[in-house]
């Protein structure tokens, strides 16, 4: 791939030469060194410190060339134009993609600060994607971290927890997973939350299909039934119970790991079950069935599992957050 040049400061020192993570040379930005010292304490240390790019190292060059490894040009190019007050060169609107490379750069580079005076109208031109789209919360996590945006994060935090068809990537299982905010014991968090809610609601069914095809010397499903009696109720309730599961995916009753379902659509699955009972016999004495139907039973017990789901967000990061907003006002 050719070099891109880019001028930045048509009076600047140092020439920044970027490098993909394929170890193509993609751009090479013409920059202020004194600037960038002033935006970032760590590019104060690398230009003016004891490292290898140091103006003190390249004194007896004619040009003063650092070279930066597997960074992104169009952050890179955004962020070098904040920190030269090239105000005019600055995106109005980023895609979800555009902003996280943006803030995972500034965040290297110590420099998120730089960002504070676009926070409003950038988080507002990717609101109404973020709504529409899960596949991106993971990024948009780190994103409102980053930026203390507590509400935003809480919000997205919640749904990464609740929309998730499967568990999040996160840095301990996959290299290239999305960065995650510290603190939060972030996707692990999320993913542990998730399962454990998922393994409650499961074994609601799993208990009442046992409940169901109980022995006859344990206490019966049936409030009609007695002893040795038939099992035409609890037949009919189980029957239609697993129709109904079957027809969901969710017969046999899976395991945590083979579900690929969301929190949301397992709640929604489960409270939507329309479980038949045999009614009213026609033999006398009249026997009334429709009390031994256990579907007010699983909406008690799925309702109790979905209002007791622990908080993956805690004081602790509530605390970070507003500290976060600070330093960014």
């Amino acid at each position: 791939m050719s070099n891109q040049s880019n001028c930045i400061d048509p009076r600047g020192d140092v020439s920044l030469k970027i490098k993909t993570p394929e170890k193509e040379v993609t751009a090479v930005f013409l920059a202020c060194s004194r600037a960038l010292a002033r935006a970032s304490p760590v590019f104060d240390r690398m230009l003016y410190g004891n490292f290898a790019e140091a103006k003190s190292n390249n004194s007896n060059t004619t040009d003063w060339i650092v070279k930066l490894e597997d960074e992104k040009p169009a952050p890179m190019e955004t962020f070098l134009n904040l920190a030269h007050s090239n105000f005019a060169r600055i995106p109005k609107t980023f895609s979800i993609d555009n902003l996280y490379d943006l803030v995972v750069l500034t965040h290297y580079y110590d420099a998120t600060h730089l960002l504070a005076p676009w926070i409003e109208t950038w988080l507002s031109s990717v609101g109404e994607i973020v709504r529409d789209a899960s596949d991106i919360m993971s990024k948009m996590i780190w994103i409102t971290w980053e930026l203390g945006r507590k509400e935003q994060f809480t919000i997205i935090a919640r749904r990464m927890l609740m929309e998730a068809k499967e568990p999040w990537p996160s840095a301990a299982d996959d290299s290239e997973a999305i960065q995650a905010p510290p603190y939060i014991i972030g996707i692990q968090r999320i993913n542990a939350v998730r399962n454990q809610t998922i393994q409650e609601l499961l074994d609601i069914i799993r208990d009442m299909v046992g409940k169901l095809i109980i022995v006859d010397e344990q206490p019966r499903w049936c409030r009609h039934a007695t002893w040795m009696g038939h099992h035409r109720c609890e037949s009919m309730l189980l029957g239609s119970m697993t129709f109904c599961l079957a027809r969901a995916g969710l017969w046999p009753v899976p395991e945590v790991s083979l579900l690929e379902m969301s929190l949301v659509d397992l709640h929604r699955t489960l409270t939507s079950l329309i479980i038949h009972d045999i009614g009213e016999t026609s033999e006398k004495p009249v026997i009334d069935h429709r009390e031994c139907n256990p579907g007010p039973y699983l909406l008690d017990k799925v309702q109790r599992v979905m209002s007791n789901i622990p908080s993956t967000v805690t004081d602790y990061h509530f605390k970070c957050l507003d500290e976060r907003a600070k330093s960014l006002k």
